[in-house]
């Protein structure tokens, strides 16, 4: 992996060096062309934007910086907002590939999902954060992170580890807060997973699923109704989170415990922070699961991300980084397309790097980032490259998440 050298006077000399690498086109490098389709307005658009950023920062900037920069090409990206509107997501695929790309990065899976077989059919190689079960065999896209309802069963794994079944002489009571999207949907079939496995027969009192609009923020009705569960599993994203929680802990007087995936609490954690100004006290029994190391961790992939906000954020703007996720995982995402870069370099040559070569770069990918639970790579009936996943718990004397030793290995949403 590259090494973070971010100083200003590289920066000023990269425009000066293109062209000086190696390759065999007469020493002139070689443009792989990526196409993003994500948010960046929508609801989920505060934290797409940094992480997005990160990633287009880390090809473009960081490795060309670093002491091993790629070898006669250069990366650049090209843009298509979904605003999170399905809609948009076919012809928005269409624009992209109009303009030549020869990767896709699709960040909302339900997005992948619309498309179905086309990126494959057009031979169109594609990488996200995180797919789906029904996603998991195509062999034209991977993700750096296992699907959606993985997240779902590693959630209700950790509420049984969390819970205090011998003293309390019951159950936990589970609900669930979605919104009318599908992943919502996604996310309650690995909650169903767990709860429907015999093995786990009498384990949970279910409290029940409660949606809301995109974009809902008025949440009296859902709150109240899931107000005497121990836990209540958040799927929503954005402001849709934190005015539930607020509205949860205040006039509901819920005092049970928030479980968010990914998308949940680490990417919009300043939100419900705003939320719960006056109140910061009430945000005890916050968590979330995932895959990545944490910021204080003495990991070499969070030590670069910590030195880039340090050069390319300031004040305010950079605290908030510090403590959600969103460098992490833009950098994650920027690191498994580096990979898959070089294999097809060093697989075909610079001047030969095309969309097949990128597809069999990213099936390729079989690493293991120090620090990480998970090795990454593929296997034939997955395309996901990391499984296992870890809680962190939001320490209010600290103010900040900390991860909890625990690795789970989701099995029910696994093939």
């Amino acid at each position: 992996m590259a090494i973070l050298v971010f100083l200003a006077a590289l920066l000023v000399a990269v425009p000066a060096l293109a062209g000086c690498g190696g390759g065999g086109n007469g020493g002139e490098e070689e443009t792989i062309l990526i196409g993003i389709m994500a948010d960046f307005t929508g609801v989920a658009g505060t934290a797409m934007q940094p992480t997005i950023k990160a990633m287009e920062d880390y090809l473009t900037k960081v490795v060309p910086a670093s002491d091993n920069p790629f070898d006669g090409v250069r990366v650049k990206f090209t843009r298509f907002n979904t605003e999170l509107k399905y809609e948009k997501v076919t012809g928005g695929y269409e624009e992209l590939k109009s303009r030549g790309v020869k990767m896709m990065i699709i960040m909302n899976a339900q997005d992948k999902e619309l498309l179905g077989s086309r990126p494959k059919d057009d031979g169109m190689p594609v990488i996200g954060t995180m797919g789906l079960q029904s996603m998991l065999a195509d062999d034209w896209s991977i993700t750096t992170w296992s699907p959606i309802q993985s997240q779902g069963e590693v959630q209700m794994l950790w509420i049984m580890d969390d819970w205090d079944y011998e003293g309390t002489g019951r159950s936990p009571k589970v609900g669930h807060l979605g919104y009318d999207l599908v992943s919502s949907t996604y996310y309650q079939q690995g909650i169903d997973a767990v709860r429907n496995d015999p093995a786990n027969a009498g384990k949970f009192i279910w409290g029940g699923l409660e949606k809301g609009p995109l974009g809902n923020v008025t949440w009296t009705s859902e709150a109240q109704r899931l107000s005497n569960c121990d836990y209540i599993i958040v799927s929503v994203a954005g402001a849709m989170l934190s005015s539930f929680v607020a509205q949860a802990r205040g006039p509901s007087n819920y005092t049970g415990k928030f479980l968010t995936g990914m998308e949940g609490f680490p990417g919009f954690w300043p939100l419900v922070t705003d939320a719960m100004k006056g109140s910061m006290d009430k945000l005890y029994g916050c968590y979330y699961v995932s895959w990545w190391p944490w910021w204080d961790e003495e990991v070499p992939t969070i030590k670069d991300c910590k030195k880039y906000i340090q050069d390319t954020y300031k004040g305010a703007e950079a605290t908030e980084l510090l403590g959600t996720s969103s460098v992490i995982s833009g950098w994650e995402l920027g690191m498994a397309i580096e990979e898959a870069i070089r294999i097809a370099i060093d697989k075909v040559g610079a001047e030969n790097v095309d969309k097949q070569a990128l597809r069999d770069g990213l099936r390729g990918i079989d690493m293991e980032p120090e620090g990480y639970i998970n090795r990454w790579q593929t296997t034939a009936n997955s395309n996901a490259l990391q499984w296992n996943q870890r809680a962190f718990e939001f320490k209010l004397a600290e103010n900040k998440f900390v991860p909890l030793p625990t690795v789970y290995e989701p099995v029910l949403t696994r093939p």
